[in-house]
This record gives structure tokens, C-alpha cells and sequence, in this order.
């Protein structure tokens, strides 16, 4: 590539070195000589191809000089290979770069990686339809040994294949030696470009998407949205300045005040992005608001594409519905930006960089001057003490809840899961032929099984966690790996033959509703009953045209279209999740069971709801019953205080994982050590130590003090060999501990480099189990 400059640009006075980004988990840049036809052209944020290795690879101009680096020679020194898109100056939309380094720095990851996040994907248009086949010609004309060398091998890619090869599969490796060799193939006829020759779907992508269809439903006309809600909506978008606000309500009443507010925003010339956690309910709210709004509505539940890109430039304003990554959605100007179930986990991003839709939303409200709305029937106790969020409480009226009746199961024996009180509503129920749902939040029959001698379970040796038990299938599966197993004919401890399930799943419940029910019309729904699209397609068809009687399931329920209200809600085992070792697991026990309270039809309409408990004491269980959620979060957030978790204080969860079990394990202390010299902590003493509390937790130190928990020994943490340890750091000072964090993992990642240890960051973690 020439590095002569033209004659009318002073080579003195323009920068002739790139320093660029790539896609990697490399928190370095690396520098690139800037060719003669792009000086003065390429700009900071620029998106250019470059050779990486033995490969090329989109990466992004982060920084122009016009000297080299010290110890760097200009004869080490690679040349950028073009811009990133064809021959045009292509820089990230609007705004993108920016949210990407920020992005960065909150969730100490590699600024490479979370250009992923923004970047526009490959391309689905037209040319990516088309394939490349081998010709007669061109197979007969390699047999005779015609095709020359430098052809051969992109020659041989395709006619390995009956169908072809991709149009863009070729363009991706951006090579100019493939590019020269696909010009002279189809000058030689040898090959020839068809749309006809694209393989067609998987039947299993066709009928992913018949499913997709049939997911949109009915849906009952929103109620009129609060006037004064809607006017402080409106207010605010005039007000053009970054603002919070929260909008606590069950989903009809926060689709009303979601859709007012995406045509307020639109009438002023402003874009609406609206976020919500599963693929399933976004097709669902978007047919929704089409509805509603009479407007058209863009879907997004993938990553946006260059077309995406492109339609950001726009000036027309439009209102975009989408999962995760549709947070960076490219639009020119967003007014309005609706996290809607801001505390679903499904806002986490489970891979690295681990970023939070909240939190990201928020930052790109800042950046765009928008109005950032949390939606949700329960709010995260993070939303909740926002100290700057404006939160309006969008209640039931009583008339419009159900009954809702605790049976302390610790008084009730018999071993069903089904109390007197709840056998003899179901009774009822079918007798006016009205519905009922079953709510429990465990698959299979049993939660494990159990020797009745010595009390030895049954263990997956690779994650140390207990099987689950399914009797359907006679087998035993672990919920964190996915391992099966056949059921044991003896005690694997003392070899007595008396092994039993404990705590009832799903498949048991519904096992005893059929003993029991016979004549009733009962359907299963939950993960392992929707294995496989057919299977799932014909459940939920079934479950939309109410072809049943009592349906059983789990929190599945909910994560697809509002499922119609019915006469009888019963809640089996209800304290089930507190026992997960989380300290979220009361927040959670609390969402799930008003989500199923919400099932139930109106006290008024017969609407009735019955939680089975052994805890009917427990904040949750009174909060539910009483129907007052403050109840629940005044406890909790005093539980959090007392032992300083968020949103009291800050998380940051880090994981080591590797091969060797020892060595992994010695790996993490030297972490951890690194942490207490970095942070200026001492380790977190034992029960008996001087710095633990009555009860042997590790104090946390007052005001803004820091403490190094771990490592502890981690399950699940990637495949099959590989071991883990965890560490956490919790403080009440973000700054100082994401710096000494990120300060450490630069330290680890330059002592193991490679891949023989895997070092993991997850600041703010919301799975811990």
C-alpha cells in the first residue's frame, strides 16, 4: 500500500499514526500507519480494518499522532488496510464510541470488547442472500489442472459445498487475494453468483419463527393512563435534560402510560426506545403498541445491523422495542428511553463485559439529554433508592385484587402438595368450570433425592450440587451442567436401598392434580415441558385457547404475552426460594409471588389466591398477603444495611478458573492478596477473629470502608474440567474499589498470559447462586 502523501496535504501537519481498538479482551491499543489516501481523512472514532496477525479485524481509531510511540520504529509498524465499510468513511453512529469507552471503564472490561456492543453487525440485506456454486466448467477446468494457484483454494471452498458459499462469508475475511480470486472465477465462468442456491432455513429457524408469530395475543384495551403521570412525562421530555423516574404498576397500566408516552415523544421530534428483558414479550409489547399507537413499531431482539445504522441517520423519529442489547439501538435523537421490568435478571448481560440495561440506560439518558423510565410491577430495591428518582406508585384498586388466604403447610401433614384448603378450592373451581393455576418454581418431581438412613444425596461430581430428581424420565439431572444420570439402586454412602424425593417439582404436582382430577383438562408448562419448538408451539397454543382446567408451571409464565386472569391462583411451596444461597432470594420470592398474585381475577369476579408456606411469618409472605409492598421493602432494605449488601454498599464478583484445581485455587489467593495490599484492607477475619461480628460474619468497616471476601470454591463456571474460584469485594466506595480491581487484573492478566487461567470481573453481579 503506498505511503506517499499527495502533493496538497503538509505531511508535517497532519497525523500519519493511528492508535486502534480491536474486538478483543485486549485492554491495549495497538498503532497502525495511517496510507497516503486516507491522511487527513480518518478521524477518532473512525471504524477501520487492520491486519491483526494472520488475520484482519474491525477495530476503531481511538487515537492520531504525529510521532511514533518511544522505542517503536516505523518499519514495525503494519499499515491500516481500509475503512471499515467498502470505500465510504465509516465512523459508530452517533454517540456509540463514547457509550462504548464508558461502558468500559463501569464494568472494567476491555474497550476492544465493548465496541462489540455498538458496532453494527454484518449486514442481512440482499447481498447476503446470495451464494457462490461451482459451475460444471469450473470443476472440469480444476480436474485438468487449469485453475491457477492463487484461485484454487477459494475455488475448492465452494465446490466443497452443494449449496454454495455465502456472498458475505467470503466478503468477512476482507483478504484482497479472495476478492482477486472471486474477480477471476467469475470472469472464467467458473463459478457463478444465485440467489437460488442460499441453503434454506433450518426447519428449526422456520419454525422458531412461526412461534414468534403466534405469540402476539389480544390484548384487553390498557386502562387511561394517570393525567397527572402523563403531564410530568410530558414536562419532562420539554425539558430536555437527563431524568429519572419510576413507574411502579402492573403491566396493563404501564403499557397506558408506555404508549402515551412514545407519541409524546414523537410528537416532539424525538425517538422512544423501549427495553424489555425476554425476546417473547417484546414481539408481544411491539404488536401491542402498534395497536395502541396506530404508529409503526421497529423490533429489535438482535444486535443492530449496518442497515440499523444507516436508518439512524434518519430524521424521521420512530419508537424501537428490543431486548438487551437494543439499549445501543442506534437512533439520532432519543427523547425517551423505557426500561420496562428494570429488575428482570434477563437485563444482565451474562457474558463479559457483564453490563446492566439499568445502568447503561441511564448513561446514554445522561449522554442524550433523554427521559430514562423504570417500569415494574415490583422495582429493584437498587431503582427504589435512586435518591434523585421521581416514583409514582400506580396501584390496584382493592376492588380490582383477589383474595389472597396463608396455609401454614408446617400444621398440614399427609406428604401431598396440595393443603385441605387448596384441594377443596380446586374442587370448586371445576365444578363452575372456571381456571386455575398452579405456581411452583422447581422442575422436575423432586428437588433431590435422599437416603432415608444416613441422609446421603445424590451429587453431580463435576459442580458438588445436588441431582434433581425426574421421575418421568427415571434419570438424574444437575441443573447447573446439564449431566444426567441413572437412578441409583443403593445408597452410595451405606448402601441401604431407602432413597426418597424431597421437595415437590413441578412434574409431581402435576402427577398428583391428575390422580386427583381425572376429568380435568391439565397442562404442564415449564422448561422441560417446552423442550423442542413443536412441543412448545403446541403447549402454548393449547395454554392461548384455554383448553384446560388447571395449568401447572413455573415462573415460564411469565415471560411471554399476560396470560388472562383466572378464577383460582395456588402457590404451592412458596418459600421455596429463600432458601437459595443469594442474598437476593427474598427480593426474588417477592417478584415471583406478585407476578402469580397477578394472575388471579379480581375478589369482585370470584378471583382467588392461596399461598402455601412454612414461613408464614416471613416478611415476603405478610407483604404478599396484605398486599403491601412496602412492608417488604422497608425489612429488606434494613437487612441489606445491616449486612452491607446493595444497595447499601457495592459488588464487585470476581471468578478465576482454570484446568488444575490447586494451582486455580493458589492463582485466586494471590489475587486476593493483591487486592488487600492494592486497597488497603485486611483480610476478612474468621468467627473467632476480632473484626467479625456476634454472629462470625466479617464486619464491614465503617463509612466507606472496603472488605475482600474468598476465594471460595466456585460451580458451573464454564466446561467440563475446568475449576473455579470466587472472590468478592464489597465496600461502600465504587470508584476506589473498580480502580483497584481493574489495577489488580492488569497485574494477573500480565503474570498468566494465555489462556490457562481465565480471570473474570462482574461488577454489580445479579446471579450469585
Amino acid at each position: 500500500m503506498s505511503t506517499e502523501f499527495p502533493r496538497d496535504i503538509d505531511q508535517s501537519k497532519v497525523p500519519v499514526f493511528a492508535d486502534v481498538i480491536v474486538p478483543r479482551h485486549l485492554a491495549k491499543t495497538f498503532t497502525y500507519l495511517v496510507p497516503a489516501t486516507l491522511v487527513g481523512r480518518i478521524k477518532v472514532g473512525q471504524r477501520v480494518v487492520v491486519p491483526f496477525g494472520r488475520t484482519m479485524l474491525d477495530g476503531a481509531v481511538v487515537g492520531l499522532a504525529h510521532d511514533l510511540p518511544n522505542g517503536v520504529s516505523r518499519s514495525q509498524l503494519k499499515a491500516i488496510a481500509s475503512v471499515s465499510d467498502g470505500d465510504s468513511l465509516s465512523g459508530f453512529p452517533p454517540g456509540m464510541f463514547d457509550l462504548s469507552r464508558q461502558v468500559a471503564e463501569e464494568y472494567i472490561a476491555p474497550w476492544g470488547q465493548c465496541l462489540r456492543l455498538v458496532a453494527p453487525a454484518a449486514r442481512t440485506g440482499t447481498q447476503s442472500k446470495w451464494c457462490y456454486v461451482a459451475t460444471p466448467q469450473g470443476r472440469l477446468a480444476v480436474e485438468q489442472g487449469k485453475c491457477p494457484e492463487g484461485s484454487l483454494p477459494l475455488f475448492k471452498r465452494i465446490a466443497r459445498r452443494k449449496s454454495g458459499l455465502s456472498a458475505s462469508t467470503i466478503q468477512a475475511a476482507r483478504q484482497g487475494a479472495d476478492r482477486r480470486a472471486l474477480a477471476f472465477l467469475e470472469a472464467q465462468q467458473w463459478i457463478l453468483k444465485s440467489e437460488a442456491a442460499v441453503s434454506k432455513r433450518p426447519a428449526r429457524l422456520r419454525e422458531q419463527e412461526e412461534e414468534r408469530e403466534l405469540a402476539v395475543d389480544e390484548f384487553s384495551p390498557c386502562p387511561a393512563p394517570d393525567g397527572d403521570v402523563v403531564r410530568r412525562i410530558q414536562a419532562l421530555l420539554l425539558a430536555g435534560r437527563p431524568a429519572r423516574i419510576l413507574i411502579d404498576g402492573v403491566l396493563d397500566v404501564r403499557v397506558g402510560i408506555m404508549a402515551r408516552a412514545a407519541q409524546l415523544a414523537l410528537d416532539g421530534g424525538q425517538s422512544a426506545l423501549i427495553i424489555i428483558g425476554e425476546v417473547a414479550r417484546a414481539q408481544w409489547l411491539a404488536q401491542v403498541l402498534r395497536t395502541v399507537t396506530k404508529l409503526p413499531v421497529t423490533l429489535q431482539t438482535r444486535r443492530p445491523s449496518g442497515a440499523d445504522a444507516d436508518s439512524s441517520g434518519s430524521a424521521t423519529p420512530k419508537i424501537v422495542v428490543g431486548t438487551r442489547s437494543a439499549i445501543f439501538y442506534p437512533l439520532r435523537s432519543a427523547g425517551l428511553i423505557w426500561v420496562d421490568g428494570e429488575e428482570d435478571s434477563a437485563m444482565k448481560e451474562p457474558q463479559e463485559p457483564h453490563y446492566h440495561v439499568r445502568e447503561v440506560a441511564w448513561m446514554r439518558a445522561q449522554q442524550e439529554s433523554a427521559l430514562l423510565v423504570y417500569g415494574s410491577a415490583h422495582p429493584s430495591l437498587e431503582a427504589i433508592s435512586v435518591r434523585e428518582i421521581e416514583r409514582f406508585a400506580q396501584s390496584r384498586e382493592v376492588c380490582s385484587a383477589p383474595s389472597i388466604e396463608l396455609v401454614d403447610m408446617s400444621r398440614e401433614f399427609g406428604g401431598l402438595p396440595f393443603s385441605p384448603p387448596l384441594l377443596a378450592a380446586l374442587r370448586t373451581i371445576l365444578v363452575e368450570q372456571d381456571r386455575a393455576i398452579l405456581f411452583l418454581n422447581r422442575r422436575g418431581y423432586a428437588g433431590a433425592l435422599v437416603c432415608r438412613d444416613c441422609g446421603w444425596v445424590p451429587r453431580c461430581p463435576a459442580c458438588a450440587v445436588a441431582f434433581a430428581y425426574y421421575r418421568e424420565s427415571a434419570r438424574l439431572a444437575c441443573r447447573y451442567c446439564g449431566r444426567k444420570e441413572s437412578l441409583p439402586e443403593t445408597c452410595g454412602a451405606c448402601g441401604a436401598s431407602r432413597l426418597s424425593p424431597i421437595g415437590e417439582g413441578t412434574e409431581r404436582v402435576e402427577q398428583e392434580a391428575r390422580r386427583l382430577f381425572p376429568e380435568a383438562r391439565i397442562i404442564r408448562i415449564d422448561r422441560d415441558a417446552l423442550r423442542g419448538v413443536a412441543p412448545a408451539r403446541r403447549l402454548w397454543q393449547q395454554v392461548r385457547a384455554r383448553t384446560w382446567d388447571i395449568l401447572i408451571g413455573t415462573q415460564v409464565l411469565f415471560q411471554r404475552e399476560p396470560l388472562p386472569p383466572v378464577g383460582l391462583v395456588g402457590i404451592i411451596d412458596a418459600d421455596s426460594g429463600l432458601h437459595f444461597p443469594d442474598f437476593r432470594a427474598a427480593e426474588r420470592t417477592h417478584q415471583l409471588l406478585v407476578d402469580a398474585v397477578n394472575l388471579a381475577k379480581p375478589a369482585t369476579s370470584g378471583g382467588r389466591v392461596i399461598v402455601q408456606t412454612s414461613l408464614p411469618n416471613h416478611h415476603v409472605m405478610q407483604a404478599v398477603a396484605a398486599r403491601d409492598p412496602a412492608r417488604f421493602y422497608d425489612e429488606e432494605i434494613q437487612a441489606r444495611r445491616l449486612l452491607g449488601y446493595p444497595p447499601v454498599q457495592h459488588l464487585i464478583y470476581l471468578t478465576v478458573s482454570g484446568k488444575d484445581r490447586r494451582l486455580t485455587e493458589s492463582v485466586a489467593q494471590r489475587w486476593v492478596d493483591e487486592l488487600h495490599k492494592i486497597l488497603a484492607v485486611r483480610p476478612a477475619a474468621t468467627a473467632s477473629g476480632s473484626t467479625s461480628t456476634q454472629r462470625g460474619l466479617p464486619a464491614i468497616p465503617p463509612g466507606h470502608g472496603i472488605v475482600v471476601l474468598g476465594p471460595v470454591a466456585a460451580v458451573g463456571v464454564g466446561p467440563a474440567g475446568m475449576h473455579g474460584w470466587h472472590i468478592m469485594v464489597k465496600g461502600g466506595d465504587r470508584i476506589a474499589m473498580r480502580d483497584g480491581v481493574s489495577r489488580s487484573l492488569a497485574t494477573r492478566e500480565r503474570a498468566y498470559p494465555g489462556r490457562t487461567f481465565k480471570f473474570s470481573v462482574d461488577v454489580d453481579p445479579v446471579d450469585m447462586g
